[in-house]
């Protein structure tokens, strides 16, 4: 029978198989994290009570938590002060594939904003002369974004082009990508450095974090197909929505 959730289908998919060796603990976590990915919920939307879990999947009330906790830990969900287990944004990051922002936040089901913090066009910086492969005086434009998925800050990214492709840094619009595609402008390839950071007390006051909360810093160069530099965008983001993955071959 149907309850006021209406997820009883769904839910059976996640229940233990008796003949398997592992855990019934275990199997939960590791087939509610595959549901989690790959949308079961919206981001935003509470998952049924622990009590629900284990009264359909006939669990242990122990071991529904135990795989909810589990789950929370890796920041796939989070905890509300009323005992509600919740989808938190999570973003699948692909590192041998290019794609912008806003595109990963709609393939998860996300509005993507923007809110604007800076669009200047100045002298470059030696560091910019560098990474850009720029003569000293050069002229470039800056773009700063404060990134979010709906209604959450997820980070912040400082971008520099340089003034000759972007002349006016006013006429971009949400998507950065989208004024490019609209200017004949395309990256062939990029190189993307990720380390961890300490977020500062600039940028906390900035995206309302917390100073000292560890951030994802990522400075990515974007190439031409010709081999020349086109962008320079350093991003900082909460690393607790970040899921980067990897794929290798042979």
């Amino acid at each position: 029978m149907m309850d006021v959730y209406g997820f009883d289908r769904k839910l059976l998919a996640l229940a233990p198989d008796a003949g398997m060796p592992q855990a019934a603990q275990i199997q939960f976590f590791q087939k509610l994290r595959v549901a989690v990915v790959a949308g079961y919920w919206l981001p935003g939307e509470a998952l049924p009570q622990a009590e629900y879990f284990a009264q359909v999947l006939g669990m242990a009330m122990p071991e529904v938590e135990a795989g909810l906790d589990a789950l929370t830990q890796q920041h796939w969900l989070r905890r509300e002060a009323n005992g509600n287990y919740v989808i938190t944004p999570k973003l699948d990051q692909p590192i041998a594939r290019l794609a912008s922002f806003s595109e990963m936040l709609r393939a998860r089901g996300f509005t993507p904003g923007t809110e604007w913090h800076m669009r200047e066009v100045a002298s470059a910086n030696h560091d910019e002369q560098w990474r850009l492969n720029l003569e000293g005086g050069a002229l470039v434009s800056r773009l700063g974004r404060i990134r979010r998925a709906d209604d959450i800050v997820m980070g912040y990214e400082a971008t520099t082009i340089p003034a000759v492709f972007m002349p006016d840094p006013m006429q971009v619009g949400d998507s950065l990508y989208q004024y490019m595609r609209d200017n004949d402008l395309s990256i062939f390839r990029a190189v993307e450095e990720i380390d961890a950071a300490l977020c500062d007390a600039a940028l906390a006051a900035r995206c309302h974090f917390q100073p000292g909360d560890s951030i994802l810093r990522l400075t990515r160069v974007g190439y031409m197909q010709n081999g020349s530099p086109l962008e320079l965008t350093y991003s900082y983001f909460r690393s607790d929505y970040y899921h980067y993955v990897v794929e290798f071959t042979e």
